[in-house]
């Protein structure tokens, strides 16, 4: 449990007299303020550190504050061993947990709680130490700086470092299959955290239950070494109900040549992200010598903006998938181009450029038929507009309320009236929020935070209940987790 929350710390006033030296213990307070989600189990809601070589621990009485219903059980933990458990009681807040245990300096005493599969979304749940039992002495504990877990629908780590033998993870991309269950692609970095030419694999998870449990990883793409691995994965699902996952692989973006060149690819699923097909080079089709555009072809590399892709749904344009890619030219700037097929992924084609000095993007489909492109500056954000399902592009121009640090994030339609756009609000990377916009995307006035402390890349997609998925890069502590968050739209709104 250690080192993956964001906490409020507060060193406790006041000693308390324990072993033969009389020594005191000092203790310090950690209240643990990230979200939390229905259904959740053993959530801690507040640690326990004591600077003493030893002292013995024999129970606790624990302060709940949560509205009725919310919680299940409270339990006291050390380094991760239960030492006792109760059952919450509609209106009771105060509970005793006994226990016998040894404390240490390199101990954490965890007050953690079940949160009901029916919780409140908006909630709010804390505990707080009243006693504690040290050396067979009862000792109040004062409380630290107010703060507490806000409930949400559900908030699931999908990855952690060290997991399945990787290093790290980076670079969530999710959609919503055909039977409403949900996909992941991730990049499995299983050396470091440093982009391509880093041996990296993309892999997939799936989950049935709205994101609250994810199947085991399958590859989508094995890394073979230093030169040889696979990133930057995005996802769509076809009219048909296939899934195309577009990424890239080899060389990396800046040591790309056209001898040497990274390539670009596109493997298919036709069994809901079980298995997927050998992945297809679609490189000439997007620079190079063979290039369709003449505006790609002096370029030296590209790259998919990862995350979600677009399905148009209207006419003419209805069953066209629609990428970002970002081409290198060769004095070493970024543009966008749109990559789109119109067969399921079998045959691509690209745009005249959309987003000259770009870097990441995604698109959107606004309500009239045109396509709005959204893409990664360092402050205001910029975009663009096509007319014609991508195919051309009008005037770029940025943003004056959607300025953050340079970082990739998602967009998607949530109704005929509003668009949601995932970034960091803030111009470090952190703060990932919800940009609202009800006017199309001409203006953002509304946003909710997901991640107040140091978080990155994010995805979006709608789940078939109208609620909202996320999968988030979250790194308070250095190292990046990946974690699936769901929260409905009143919530967003309130």
């Amino acid at each position: 449990m250690k080192g993956f929350y964001l906490i409020l710390l507060a060193v406790l006033a006041g000693g308390v007299s324990c072993s033969d030296r009389d020594s005191d213990v000092v203790l310090t307070a950690h209240r643990i303020t990230t979200f939390t989600g229905r259904g959740n189990r053993n959530e801690p809601l507040l640690k326990l550190t004591a600077a003493a070589e030893t002292c013995r621990i024999g129970g606790v009485t624990v302060s709940l504050q949560a509205d009725p219903g919310n919680v299940e059980m409270l339990h006291l933990t050390m380094n991760d061993q239960l030492l006792g458990s109760v059952r919450v009681v509609s209106g009771k807040k105060e509970y005793k947990i006994a226990c016998r245990a040894e404390m240490t300096d390199s101990s954490d005493l965890i007050i953690g709680a079940d949160i009901a599969a029916d919780a409140t979304e908006g909630g709010f749940v804390g505990a707080d130490i009243e006693q504690i039992r040290i050396n067979g002495k009862r000792r109040p504990v004062e409380a630290p700086t107010p703060g507490h877990r806000e409930i949400l629908l559900c908030r699931t780590r999908v990855f952690s470092p060290g997991d399945y033998g990787s290093r790290n993870y980076r670079i969530p991309a999710i959609c919503t299959l055909p039977d409403g269950s949900l996909l992941t692609a991730t990049d499995k970095r299983k050396f470091n955290q440093t982009d391509l030419p880093e041996d990296i694999d993309i892999v997939a998870c799936r989950s049935l239950d709205g994101g609250h449990t994810w199947s085991e990883p399958v590859t989508i793409a094995e890394g073979k070494g230093y030169g040889k691995g696979f990133g930057d994965a995005v996802l769509v699902v076809t009219a048909e109900g296939n899934v195309v996952c577009g990424f890239s692989g080899g060389t990396g973006l800046w040591k790309s040549t056209p001898e040497n060149p990274q390539q670009n690819w596109i493997s298919i699923s036709s069994d809901l992200g079980q298995t997927w097909s050998a992945p297809v080079d679609v490189t000439a089709m997007q620079w190079g010598p063979e290039a369709v555009n003449p505006e790609c072809r002096d370029s030296h590399s590209a790259f998919f903006g990862s995350g979600h892709g677009l399905l148009l749904t209207r006419e003419p344009y209805a069953g066209r998938i629609l990428f970002v890619t970002a081409v290198a030219t060769r004095d070493n700037r970024l543009d966008n181009y749109a990559f789109w097929s119109d067969d399921g992924g079998k045959t691509w084609q690209i745009s005249t450029m959309a987003y000259r000095d770009g870097d990441e993007a995604k698109v959107v489909e606004l309500s009239d038929g045109r396509i709005l492109m959204s893409v990664r500056q360092n402050g205001a954000r910029g975009w663009n507009i096509s007319e014609d399902g991508g195919k051309t592009w009008g005037t770029q121009q940025r943003w004056t309320d959607i300025v953050t640090n340079a970082c990739n994030g998602d967009i998607i339609r949530h109704n005929d009236e509003i668009l949601l756009h995932s970034l960091p609000n803030s111009m470090e990377r952190k703060n990932v929020s919800i940009f609202m916009s009800f006017d199309e995307g001409k203006t953002w006035p509304k946003t909710k935070t997901l991640c107040p402390y140091e978080s990155v890349y994010s995805s979006l997609t709608l789940l078939p209940d109208g609620t909202i998925g996320a999968y988030i890069e979250e790194n308070p502590t250095g190292d990046c987790e990946m974690w699936f968050l769901s929260f409905s739209l009143d919530w967003l709104r309130k």
